[in-house]
């Protein structure tokens, strides 16, 4: 475990990705094979193996177990995460103080976490991560803590780590890759690759996948060629990878979590289905067979339990349009109009709340244009375009899917807070939140981060710490005076802002310092925008 924190510094100090797949699969390449699944684990951040085994360890066992370990008090411990923004770091730099010194092996730092794992009672694990932060060195401690938290906060994703267990293999990615895919388990994969037995790897059910991701196209004029391409609505709903097996059924976000429990009536159905199988889709709100406005489907997210009447209130419905494992196999190699086929096979003849997405094909890009303002017409965001003859390519922005989208509206802005960034932006304010005029004061709408270029970014940084009334942490509050020009998707409810709206995707189309603050647009216009489209979409 000391090397690996070493090497995590490493590639937390590395601007590039090259750089940080490098340094890993160094690591990896030496390792024995007892240690090669336990450092893959550790570096994708999972503290203990085997499925959906969780150690339950909060902010506050953590705190309090570096608390009892160093020394230190609780407002010390707080204005320390303040700054730092991360547990792992603060409970390294409190454990300064007394550093311990023995080693830790990655054997060692397993056996721990089972302990954490197995401990019954809070006070158990409070006592046995205080005794680790008091025995072993500072940079150890803090990847030990950051493995736990479940991000290691370095810049390493695991397609990166999926890349230096091939290079440390000498296997192709695409192979390291697809098999995991196939087992949704990276360690099992590093020893597989190891000992040259991937292909033996059998697609197992239950672990979300990577989803294929599609490129956005600004304008029509960049397809090429209409005739190329099968076409269908872009859903404005939650991106959605349904399991199911012998009367399971698991339902997984695009950011892999578990949200089987929101949507149980969905449940119902895939229970019923004799065949195992794995299809991508949407869930979104659906009522009088159109869409509903995104702000009210909310109401389903996030919920443990769905009561007869929020399902009644807020129906919903699956809409599949793609067919990812059947038969006994995955089915990513195949081209997509097999891969449509056995959706229908599988989707085609349930009916409500399951539905396979209509597809249609175009000559001119006119006919796109006006499929585009008839989805808008059912609801939808705007229009995915599949090249005929593509695979499924997990995890990847491909140009053989496009997304045809133009945005609801676009709004002047005004800048109240700004946060530091991430990797080459972490010295930087890159990510602001923003505010409308209500009257003589601002309330905020939303936060965005993309759509200004590295030179404009380290002006406004300068600018804006100029601007600063209070600071916490990495967050900088500021006097309202810089006015972006924002594009958005949609308006939604919102009690995270006081103004009670939310911006739906915002990014940034121009700094506009050409405006004064109380030349920025108004709350009346985004609730005039917001009961617009409730009005339109139901």
């Amino acid at each position: 475990m000391d090397r690996l924190a070493q090497v995590c510094e490493r590639v937390a100090a590395s601007p590039g990705r090259l750089k940080k797949v490098a340094a890993v699969s160094e690591y990896l390449r030496d390792l024995p094979d007892r240690d090669l699944a336990r450092a893959v684990r550790f570096l994708s951040a999972r503290p203990v193996d085997g499925g959906e085994r969780k150690l339950s360890v909060g902010y506050s066992v953590l705190r309090d177990a570096a608390l009892c370990a160093t020394g230190w008090d609780a407002e010390t411990y707080r204005i320390c995460h303040r700054e730092t923004g991360d547990t792992g770091e603060t409970i390294s730099l409190l454990a300064k103080n007394q550093p311990g010194a023995e080693p830790l092996t990655l054997e060692q730092a397993d056996q721990l976490y089972q302990r954490v794992l197995n401990a019954g009672r809070t006070a158990l694990k409070v006592e046995i991560l205080a005794e680790a932060i008091r025995r072993h060195r500072p940079l150890t401690i803090k990847y030990f803590v950051k493995v736990i938290t479940g991000n290691l906060r370095i810049g390493l994703q695991e397609k990166m780590v999926e890349e230096a267990v091939a290079a440390a293999t000498g296997l192709p990615p695409a192979a390291v890759r697809a098999a995991n895919n196939k087992l949704g388990d990276l360690a099992r994969v590093a020893l597989s690759a190891r000992k040259g037995t991937l292909e033996e790897i059998e697609a197992r059910l239950f672990h979300p996948m990577d989803f294929m991701l599609a490129q956005p196209v600004a304008a029509l004029e960049e397809i090429e060629n209409p005739g190329e391409w099968l076409v269908e609505d872009k859903y404005d709903g939650i991106r959605s990878q349904v399991h199911w097996s012998g009367g399971r059924v698991q339902i997984f976000s695009r950011g892999r979590d578990d949200v089987t429990q929101a949507f149980p009536e969905l449940v119902e159905v895939f229970e019923g289905f004799p065949a195992a199988g794995i299809v991508d889709g949407e869930i979104l709100a659906y009522r009088d067979n159109r869409a509903v406005n995104f702000s009210v489907f909310q109401q389903r997210l996030a919920r443990k339990k769905v009561s007869a009447s929020l399902r009644e209130s807020v129906p919903v419905a699956f809409f599949g349009y793609d067919a990812l494992y059947a038969g006994g196999r995955l089915l990513l190699e195949l081209p997509i109009e097999a891969r449509r086929a056995e959706l229908e096979s599988m989707l085609g003849a349930v009916g409500h709340p399951i539905y396979v997405s209509a597809v249609w094909t175009a000559t001119r890009r006119e006919e796109i244009d006006a499929y585009f303002q008839e989805a808008r017409g059912r609801g939808n965001e705007g229009l995915l375009l599949k090249r005929r003859g593509s695979v499924y390519e997990p995890g990847r922005r491909s140009e053989n899917w496009l997304k045809v989208k133009r945005p609801f509206g676009a709004l002047d802005v005004v800048i109240t807070a700004a946060e530091q960034g991430n990797g080459r932006r972490a010295t930087m304010l890159s990510d602001y939140t923003f505010a409308v005029r209500d009257g003589e004061r601002y309330l905020n709408v939303g936060k965005a981060y993309s759509g200004l270029t590295d030179p404009e970014i380290r002006q406004l940084t300068q600018l804006l710490k100029n601007l600063t009334t209070d600071r916490f942490g990495r967050v900088y509050l500021v006097k309202p005076e810089v006015v972006l020009e924002v594009a958005f998707d949609g308006v939604q409810k919102s009690p995270r802002h006081k103004s009670g709206y939310a911006l739906r995707f915002p990014r940034i189309l121009n700094w506009r310092r050409d405006k004064k603050p109380e030349e920025c647009d108004t709350l009346d216009t985004v609730r005039e925008l917001y009961e617009k489209a409730v009005e339109h979409n139901g």
